[in-house]
């Protein structure tokens, strides 16, 4: 086993602010505001936009509408229709952002990050809100859930794009009082959490200049095969986690379309030559690597000092529905303080890419909270 420590991409910032540098941040705050200010139609749009923005950013024990626009002596109707009903469009203040995004942190072989956030609600009266899986409470819970488009360099990282995911329920009948109440659109249709992260990504790469080359995501997008064939065609490397009982095979098998014997239907569909060579599971073949095979790396700074992984990268051939599929990197990540905590990722990067530049994706990942 290697005992090199790989260089660490995404360090931390240096924390190195006093006391009248962050007294300076809220004019620099309201300078960075006013680049976005454009992104509004109406000026009265852009000046509530401000005060919400300020409120946020405030010390309200309860950041709603009604408590800001009283502490900043605005007009409590007026900003809760701005919030509420104004019609006013973020798809420019996105397209703002995103070229701030690329002038400031952009790299050639930049990450793509996808994730999700839940936040749990009382009522049932919430867009989107149902009983489903709450990351931010680690269990199922009446919530709201966003799918969330972020990016990472070795300069930084930041949020990009973002869209409510909505149950299936949502569009049963009913469900079609509370849509009507919520103002969801009456031609919008189920999407899976992969399929609105792939629209999330091809809506960012059609947006404008983003360099870019890894798309990264955890188990729940990477063991759908849509979405990494998706993120294939859009010409970029997927680094997404798979389920441990996801299956490969070490060596293509053959395959071959079995001939007809002269009754019922010709055959269409590929049969693999030799039944026998079966495929195995990811977490099967981590056990029979080999002490040479891994290479060790610091993941990212925490709170209990550096967090160590061992990575092993093995290239592999996926298995699509019994048949064989592309030929991929099988990356697996092992963390030395607890060795059963072990994850397992797939990746299209070309075969003659440094294994060191695989083990960069998870570490940027790491740094920018996304796990």
């Amino acid at each position: 086993m290697s005992t090199e420590i790989v260089t660490e991409i995404c360090a931390p910032p240096e924390w190195n602010l006093a006391t009248e540098d962050i007294h300076k941040l809220v004019d620099a705050l309201e300078k960075t505001y006013e680049i976005y200010r454009p992104a509004f139609e109406r000026s009265d749009q852009a000046a509530h936009g401000w005060v919400y923005l300020k409120g946020l950013m405030s010390d309200l024990p309860r950041k709603v509408t009604e408590r800001i626009a009283l502490r900043f002596g605005k007009n409590v109707r007026s900003l809760q229709h701005f919030i509420g009903q104004s019609p006013w469009s973020s798809e420019p203040m996105l397209k703002i952002h995103q070229g701030l995004v690329v002038e400031t942190l952009g790299e050639a072989d930049g990450v793509m990050l996808i994730d999700e956030s839940g936040m749990v609600k009382q009522g049932e009266h919430s867009v989107g809100v149902g009983w489903q899986w709450c990351g931010s409470v680690g269990k199922v819970a009446n919530s709201q859930v966003g799918v969330y488009l972020g990016y990472a360099s070795r300069k930084g990282h930041s949020f990009l794009d973002a869209r409510l995911f909505l149950p299936e329920q949502w569009f049963a009948e009913t469900h079609q009082e509370k849509r009507q109440a919520c103002g969801v659109p009456e031609e919008l249709s189920y999407q899976t959490k992969p399929e609105i992260a792939l629209e999330l990504l091809q809506t960012a790469l059609e947006r404008g200049e983003l360099p870019c080359q890894w798309v990264a995501a955890d188990e729940l997008y990477g063991d759908s095969s849509a979405f990494r064939d998706g993120v294939a065609k859009l010409g970029k490397w997927y680094f997404v986690e798979v389920s441990c009982s996801s299956q490969i095979w070490l060596e293509k098998p053959e395959v071959h379309l079995p001939a007809w014997k002269g009754r019922g239907r010709k055959p269409t569909r590929l049969r693999l030559r030799n039944p026998k060579q079966k495929s195995q599971r990811v977490d099967t073949l981590a056990q029979q690597l080999p002490a040479k095979a891994w290479i060790r790396a610091k993941i990212k700074e925490g709170t209990k000092g550096p967090l160590v992984c061992d990575f092993a990268c093995v290239r592999v051939i996926e298995v699509r529905e019994g048949l064989p599929g592309p030929e991929s990197w099988l990356i697996i990540r092992r963390n030395i303080d607890d060795p059963t905590e072990i994850k397992y990722y797939l990746s299209n990067a070309p075969a003659e890419i440094d294994p060191l530049e695989l083990v960069r994706t998870p570490k940027a990942r790491r740094a920018s909270g996304m796990r």
